[in-house]
């Protein structure tokens, strides 16, 4: 029970890596607000926490709308009567996977609004409308999950990435702005992450190898991302704020994908 007695804002845990950071946080003791678009599926998984004994509500939000957001946090306190926790968890997947972002000379100014409104634009907006009550409840914690676009180059997300860069530098300001008021902000750098919504990046052997060689150890699960943002919101982490946190399997430390280098020293 590391998160007994906290209240945890978790947006996008409709589905993927925020759905199962919900359920976890719920077992950790949390009481879970899903904020997220996609109300049956909201709801469904405030059900299966509630029958498995936990405490949790859904409210229906759209990342990239400032009024949405502040209403949702106004309905987790006034649910719950607090708040302790907010994980920025929601990103512009259908954007990402419909080729919406693109090379630059080629990317529509209004498909980088868009990308950039629920990247960075939705995590800000959240933060600013939570902060007041993490401040009100003596400290808490703010989680943004991130990505390797942040600080490395990625194929045809020029959208994607500077908005990623951009909750970076976000993460480490608000770090140094509120840690006198005992809230601690941090980030989590993820790697690729197979769920239902990335499982057409590895749906082929050809595609699972190219990823697979990628990585130090193996692919990534959302469980991954939870142990972490468990430990960040939770007490143990007091001493940890303005922190990025690599959970992306090694593929930062790669210069470039020598399976067979790997191999062969493996035993050295």
């Amino acid at each position: 029970m590391r998160l007994k007695d906290k209240v945890a804002f978790i947006t996008g845990a409709t589905s993927g890596i925020g759905a199962v950071m919900a359920r976890r946080f719920a077992e950790q003791g949390a009481r879970i607000v899903i904020a997220a678009r996609r109300e049956e599926k909201g709801r469904a998984i405030v059900d299966e926490i509630e029958r498995n004994g936990g405490q949790a509500a859904f409210h229906r939000m759209d990342t990239a709308v400032e009024d949405e957001v502040r209403a949702s946090i106004a309905f987790a306190v006034s649910t719950f009567g607090a708040l302790h926790v907010l994980v920025n968890n929601a990103g512009p997947v259908d954007l990402i996977q419909s080729g919406t972002d693109r090379r630059a000379h080629e990317l529509s100014t209004d498909a980088f609004d868009r990308i950039v409104k629920v990247t960075l634009y939705g995590p800000f907006w959240c933060c600013k409308y939570a902060l007041p009550h993490l401040i009100k409840a003596g400290g808490g914690s703010i989680v943004n999950i991130s990505s390797i676009a942040a600080v490395t180059g990625m194929p045809m997300l020029p959208a994607y990435s500077a908005a990623k860069g951009a909750l970076s530098a976000l993460t480490r300001q608000l770090a140094f702005d509120y840690g006198p008021f005992n809230v601690r902000v941090n980030a989590i750098i993820t790697g690729l992450i197979v769920h239902e919504g990335s499982q057409s990046q590895v749906d082929t052997p050809e595609k699972y190898r190219a990823y697979r060689v990628r990585h130090l150890t193996r692919l990534g699960v959302p469980d991954d991302i939870a142990n972490a943002a468990i430990y960040l919101a939770s007490d143990e982490s007091e001493f940890v704020t303005g922190s990025h946190i690599n959970v992306e399997g090694g593929v930062l430390v790669k210069s470039r994908p020598d399976a067979e280098l790997i191999a062969g020293t493996a035993g050295r």
